[in-house]
């Protein structure tokens, strides 16, 4: 199976190859520059969310902090320990003193800072609740339900308690005698939460670790709470103050798509702040990047068929016209002309090719009839080589065999003798079928057996039915075995072999003639080796070297007469001819 190979391309297409190249790394440049920007301007959006974050959940956790230590410092005043300490056993005007300098001091403790909605205490032994709101009042009411939970000394209160959708602060002391509580205004707390919002997609939950006790500021409903099922699902794996989340939309049809999470514990309050981003939302403000760089990759591609247009008209239909040219002139067709149109490189060459196939066309017919008149001398040179001592001896082989009688045997001899002089010097045609050439030569080893007296043995093995019908030049075959006759064994009196075989393969016809004689050296075998591989320039015109320049005026140099060293121990000499190369010239 022959190998896949991709065509060669065209200098045309190479052009716009290499300039795709060049083009390409500036092309990738350019997106990894785009997206890295992205990615640096993602990382920055997120570094500013985390920095607003980080900063509104240190002066939340400042103010609370500030909270709880006026409140601390409240519960420890000396005239709200006296006013619990004695309780109605004081005068009323000193009660009433007593009471207001405490009032005075809640008052100081809720104007402190704008979260705090109202700021109370309860006296077991006064048996009233004081707050800013609601001024003095006897027990039960509302504020006292709220504190009731904490009246037992055993009971801790939590640092945040949420009671009714309400966040209050309480400390209590005395044996739970006195207890303190804050009620944090949730309005104000939003209010200062949607600063955090500044997004379409965007939410905050300050919530407790089990998400038991929290607060939503959601602009998209529905998100919130799949964010809070994702981050509890989490959450002990949670180390980054910054994750993504990804949404899946739910059978509710809630959004989904990925979301930045933010989280920065209020250790004032024993809460966490959790914002949360849509991707989308940060991408915004790179979109219009994208938008450049789909602007930049089509002006990449119009810029690249805008070259290969015009190199293609430029250049490569141009060079086209002039190879059509070329391919006509290949087919021996010198009619083609080209005529320059403009002036420029092309038409240089246009007008210079129009020279050259004029002058081809003298040249030819000049060089054609040389050629033919070389042919036809070296076919007489070749004929005029005939030893006549052949022709001496098979006249006196027949004298001699009808002398003992044998009348068949040279009435056989006489017969090939004639068959191979009219074979030889037969004026007509230059060129014979194979097989006719093939049968020469075996009429020639014939005669030459009968002249040794049968001492020299020929083999021949048969001709290849799909060659035979070949035209070849006359007398190619017979001067190659010839020659192993002559040099191998005339001057011999031991018995030899000579080897005739024609093997065609895929268009090559090789004729192998092997003898076993032992007049051959080494230096006789590397200089016929070296007067072949250069056959014009022989200072001799023998048989071989003849046939080798016969054989590759028609076939070309691939073709020829090669000699080594035979098996046999003798000459091998082998004809190899490329027919296939020569029909496809002459279909041409």
């Amino acid at each position: 199976m022959k190998d896949f190979r991709f065509p060669r391309l065209q200098v045309y297409q190479k052009v716009i190859v290499v300039f795709v190249v060049l083009i390409l790394p500036v092309y990738l440049i350019n997106m990894w520059m785009n997206w890295h920007g992205q990615s640096v301007m993602k990382e920055n959006m997120s570094n500013s969310i985390q920095s607003n974050v980080t900063f509104y959940t240190k002066q939340l956790d400042n103010q609370i902090s500030f909270i709880r230590n006026l409140q601390q410092q409240f519960i420890n005043d000396a005239e709200l320990q006296k006013l619990n300490f004695l309780g109605k056993r004081i005068i009323e005007f000193d009660q009433v003193q007593l009471v207001n300098r405490v009032r005075d001091r809640l008052t100081t403790l809720a104007n402190s800072s704008d979260l705090v909605l109202n700021a109370g205490v309860y006296m077991k032994s006064f048996n009233r609740t004081i707050s800013t709101q609601k001024g003095i009042v006897t027990i039960p009411n509302e504020e006292h339900t709220v504190i009731k939970p904490f009246l037992n000394h055993e009971q801790t209160p939590e640092l945040l308690n949420f009671y009714d959708n309400r966040i209050f602060f309480i400390e209590s002391a005395n044996n739970g005698t006195v207890i303190v509580f804050i009620e944090i205004s949730i309005a104000q707390l939003n209010e200062t939460l949607n600063g955090l919002v500044k997004h379409s997609d965007t939410g905050v939950i300050l919530a407790d670790e089990s998400f038991r006790h929290k607060i939503t500021i959601d602009s998209s409903d529905g998100v919130a709470q799949s964010i809070q099922e994702v981050i509890i699902d989490r959450f002990p794996d949670a180390e980054n103050n910054s994750y993504m989340i990804t949404l899946a939309e739910d059978s509710g049809g809630n959004r989904q798509g990925s979301y930045r999470i933010t989280q920065s514990p209020i250790e004032s309050l024993g809460l966490t702040l959790y914002t949360y981003m849509n991707e989308n939302e940060v991408a915004k403000p790179l979109k219009k990047f994208n938008v450049l760089f789909i602007f930049l990759s089509c002006a990449s591609v119009a810029i690249i068929l805008l070259f290969s247009f015009s190199v293609n008209w430029m250049i490569h239909k141009p060079l086209k016209k002039l190879i059509q040219a070329f391919q006509i002139v290949e087919t021996d067709n010198l009619v083609a002309m080209v005529r320059p149109q403009q002036e420029n490189e092309f038409g240089y060459l246009y007008r210079n090719f129009d020279r050259m196939v004029e002058k081809m066309k003298d040249s030819i017919q000049e060089n054609y009839e040389q050629k033919i008149s070389l042919q036809h001398t070296k076919l007489k040179q070749l004929q005029a080589q005939i030893n006549p001592h052949f022709l001496y001896n098979s006249f006196f082989n027949i004298y001699m065999i009808c002398k003992s009688g044998d009348n068949d045997l040279a009435a056989l001899l006489a017969q090939k003798l004639g068959s191979y002089y009219q074979f030889i010097t037969r004026n007509s045609r230059d060129e014979v079928p194979l097989a006719q050439e093939y049968r020469h030569t075996l009429d020639y080893c014939d005669i030459q057996s009968i002249r040794f007296s049968n001492r020299i043995e020929v083999v021949a093995e048969p001709l290849p039915e799909e060659c035979k019908p070949s035209m070849v030049p006359r007398l190619i075959i017979q001067p190659v075995v010839e020659n192993a006759f002559e040099h191998a064994f005339e001057n011999g009196t031991k018995r030899g072999h000579v080897h005739v075989k024609a093997l065609y393969e895929e268009g090559v016809l090789r004729i192998t003639v092997e003898d076993d004689g032992d007049m051959l050296t080494d230096e006789m075998l590397e200089a016929l080796q070296q007067r072949l591989a250069d056959p014009s320039s022989a200072p001799e015109m023998t048989g071989l070297i003849n046939v080798c320049r016969r054989i590759r005026l028609k076939y070309g140099l691939h073709s020829g007469v090669t000699v080594s060293r035979a098996d046999i121990g003798g000459l091998k000499a082998e004809l190899i001819i490329y027919i296939s190369s020569c029909k496809n010239k002459e279909a041409k």
